[in-house]
């Protein structure tokens, strides 16, 4: 087991540049030479010169609130303006929580109560006549761990100034679709050592986003964003789809429940991350699809959990349905209702006009449906003799799901024996005369 003052030594790892780690690591000597007094008052001024740096770091990169923030710092250093130095630093934290969202709430109570311990510390005064105040160990070792985990571990960059960096990025028509370059991209950013509420602030702006409505493109790098997402922040991408997805989803009127369903087989896990009654209303509105967006539901049929209702809506397909399908997906579902649509057809009309539906997912049907359909041709004389039947019998022959031999012992079973080929013949090799042979 470690010991208290290797976990300091790690703490003081944690720190994100070399400014913070000499600061706390002043601090920590201190500790652990028992002169608590002044590691609590060490701890806090690697607070204050942190925040400091972090508003220099965000002026700098175009941030006109912290860039007033240290030009009135920096007029009070010049000046040796002592009042406005001090209340500079009694609202160092207020304004890093409201203005910045450095920290948070309750992370400013802790740091609030290191700036108290500070003053009590640093200044002559006497809780009791001769008693000067003496912090236990313990308050100095929190002081430090909440310095550290709070503060000097994160970039200058959260609250809804990284947000708004972040969202930007993503927003960027230059955002790649591959996983491996998003993380890069967000490695690169305040997204590395993000804290919890802005990786959930992220992820909600991202949830609405995608259901309001995306480009085809922008869903993919959207997609690919949240992907990332997970990967750096797995705890809290979890809670916050399991916390915030359904609600946002609930949300929605019926007409616009189509904007999640590109969501729920882009994500991982996302099915499973909505409550039982989104789970339920979903399922239904699937199986109503509206006939404009049929092409939809393909992907749902791979889609666990909701590949029952997905089918279902398939089964009941109509034969304008899928020969206006313009999905380049295939699904054993689809194959099954494209023969079932093509053995109904009760005229020649009907066969020719789905004729070319079949031939186009020819290359796709399974051995069975490549039999059945073969025996349907020579079986229903509306498709027997029709223009298309040729044509449905050649592309079946391309399915590499079945061997030639069995194709035409069906085609002769049913009478077609005007479309059997015959096997290519074998031709043997000429033997090979050893040497000197006459």
């Amino acid at each position: 087991m470690a010991s208290p003052l290797s976990d300091l030594d790690e703490l003081v790892l944690k720190c994100r540049d070399e400014k913070a780690k000499s600061y706390i690591r002043e601090a920590v000597a201190c500790y652990k030479s028992g002169a608590f007094r002044s590691s609590i008052v060490s701890t806090w001024i690697a607070v204050a010169f942190d925040i400091i740096d972090k508003y220099k770091e965000l002026s700098l990169a175009g941030d006109k609130q912290a860039e007033a923030v240290i030009k009135a710092f920096e007029a009070a250093r010049v000046a040796n303006d002592i009042s406005a130095s001090l209340k500079f630093e009694r609202e160092l934290l207020t304004n890093a929580r409201d203005n910045f969202q450095l920290i948070s709430h309750v992370e400013f109570t802790d740091l609030d109560r290191l700036q108290q311990d500070r003053n009590r510390c640093a200044h002559p005064s006497m809780t009791v006549d001769s008693e000067i105040f003496n912090p236990p160990a313990e308050l100095a070792r929190v002081h430090i761990r909440s310095a550290v985990e709070y503060l000097l571990q994160y970039p200058p960059a959260q609250g809804k100034y990284a947000l708004g960096l972040l969202l930007k990025e993503v927003d960027s028509g230059y955002f790649p679709t591959e996983f491996e370059k998003a993380v890069v991209a967000f490695r690169s950013g305040p997204l590395l050592k993000a804290r919890p509420a802005l990786v959930t602030s992220f992820i909600v702006v991202l949830l609405k986003k995608f259901v309001a409505g995306l480009t085809d493109k922008k869903e993919l790098q959207v997609s690919t964003a949240f992907k990332a997402i997970e990967s750096m922040h797995k705890v809290v991408y979890d809670q916050t789809l399991a916390e915030k997805f359904s609600p946002i989803v609930r949300a929605l009127d019926a007409e616009n429940l189509d904007k999640v369903l590109p969501l729920l087989t882009l994500l991982d896990d996302a099915w499973v991350m909505l409550d039982e009654d989104q789970q339920q209303r979903i399922s239904a509105y699937v199986e109503a699809l509206p006939s404009d967006r049929f092409d939809e539901v393909i992907p749902l049929l791979a889609l666990k959990g909701l590949e029952a209702h997905a089918k279902k809506r398939v089964m009941a397909a109509t034969r304008a349905e899928i020969y206006r399908s313009k999905t380049t997906l295939y699904n054993e579902a689809v194959g099954e209702r494209v023969a079932e649509l093509f053995a109904a057809s009760s005229s020649f009309a009907m066969a020719n006009d789905f004729g070319n539906t079949v031939i186009r997912f020819a290359k796709h049907f399974t051995k069975e449906q490549v039999v059945d359909l073969i025996r349907v041709c020579g079986l229903n004389d509306q498709i027997k003799y029709s223009f298309v039947a040729g044509a449905v019998i050649s592309a079946l022959k391309d399915n590499k799901n079945v061997e030639l031999e069995e194709l035409n012992a069906v085609l002769a079973e049913v009478g077609l024996e005007e479309y059997i080929d015959d096997p290519e013949p074998i031709v043997a090799e000429p033997a090979v005369q050893a040497p000197g042979a006459a």
